[in-house]
């Protein structure tokens, strides 16, 4: 899956109620695991790239990621904490 799907896959998520998502919560973290090893592989494939507008390309899909990600791994506390 590409990293459009899979953000918008987590987006599901956070539109979910309570009760759903306590249900699914070990689905999010499967998620928010396949998207930290897209984010890694974006940043390593932006190092070894030697154009610039490429680079910032990659660099503006990693820092979408990387939101996304934190936002998904806050709304995962919630759901193990409460």
């Amino acid at each position: 899956m590409n990293s459009k799907g899979l953000l918008n896959k987590l987006s599901d998520y956070f539109d979910m109620g309570k009760k759903k998502r306590k249900k699914n919560a070990k689905e999010l973290k499967n998620l928010l695991q396949v998207l930290k090893n897209e984010e890694k592989k974006l940043i390593a494939k932006c190092l070894t790239l030697s154009s610039e507008s490429k680079q910032k390309k990659i660099n503006r899909k990693v820092a979408v990621i990387h939101a996304k990600r934190k936002k998904g791994l806050n709304v995962l506390k919630k759901l193990i904490n409460t």
